[in-house]
């Protein structure tokens, strides 16, 4: 029997095309994951219980940022998970840019599974903060899951509810922080570049911070110390406190104000011609009687 060798087919995109369409792929899919991200935090940043939604039937228009959908959708996340629910916005937008930096991208399947256990972790916590004046639900920030599940943890921890409390808050904290690590796909050298950016960060502002003090601190102790050298040089020299303070007025001695007087020098003397209506009113005033030390006055 004949055998024939086929020729294999070429490939109609070599590997480098291949390789540069599916990075510009998972660009694409990462900026749309950062846009919806975005679209969720618009959608519960305009939240509002008064706008209509399966839970509230009203006629009113919505005064959400997406409009009715965005009320319908927003409404049960945070009846259900309260501000736990802003954990969604934040992974969607963190996946998001790491496919567009093509940083751990190939970790999203393995570790976005878990997300659910994050926002629980992030409803309990909630939970256990004490609501705001602005907060209108007769819920705590965990939403009703948070309620539940804190409820339950505080009946079975064999110490008093407020004692509880406060454990719970700091574990649950503690364990939002891992598992919210641990979904937004960050491995152990990520976490070590950041916490030493965080120190590093820290040490900077603490050293800024003393520099500043210390300058403002050097500058008053100059001052200071410039003021305490001209003490002792006045009690070293008398005649310089004597030059320096004002002479003392006599005893008994008034002093004249000197506005008149300079009022008067740069007001004008008026001349001869200015005075000569007054003299004329006097002399041809009838009325004017004569003077006695005049001669040939009648006594």
């Amino acid at each position: 029997m004949a055998s024939f060798q086929a020729r294999g087919r070429d490939p109609l995109l070599d590997q480098g095309t291949q390789a540069a369409l599916e990075r510009r792929g998972r660009e694409l899919l990462g900026l749309g994951l950062i846009g919806a991200g975005l679209a969720v935090a618009a959608m519960l940043a305009t939240y509002s219980p008064d706008d209509p939604s399966w839970l509230a039937a009203t006629e009113a228009e919505a005064g959400n940022a997406l409009g009715r959908i965005g009320a319908a959708i927003a409404s049960p996340l945070f009846v259900i998970a309260g501000h736990a629910a802003w954990l969604i916005a934040l992974l969607l937008a963190g996946w998001g840019l790491r496919f567009v930096l093509h940083r751990g991208s190939d970790r999203a399947l393995a570790r976005a599974v878990f997300a659910p256990i994050a926002v629980a972790l992030a409803a309990v916590q909630a939970s256990t903060l004490v609501p705001g004046a602005a907060w209108d639900h007769s819920f705590g920030l965990g939403g009703l899951f948070g309620d539940t599940v804190l409820g339950a943890l505080l009946g079975v921890l064999p110490v008093s509810a407020g004692l509880g409390l406060k454990v719970l808050s700091f574990l649950s904290f503690f364990a939002t922080l891992a598992m919210g690590a641990f979904v937004l796909g960050f491995d152990r050298a990520e976490l070590r570049a950041l916490w030493h950016f965080l120190w590093r960060g820290a040490v900077l502002a603490y050293v800024l911070l003393l520099t500043l003090v210390l300058r403002g601190g050097s500058a008053a102790a100059a001052h200071l110390a410039a003021a305490a050298e001209a003490r002792r040089a006045r009690r070293a020299d008398p005649a310089l406190d004597a030059r320096d303070e004002p002479a003392p007025r006599p005893a008994g001695v008034l002093r004249a104000d000197p506005r008149p007087a300079r009022r008067a020098a740069e007001t004008p003397a008026p001349g001869l011609l200015a005075r000569g209506p007054a003299l004329l009113r006097r002399v041809i005033d009838p009325s004017a009687k004569p003077s006695p030390l005049m001669p040939g006055a009648v006594p």
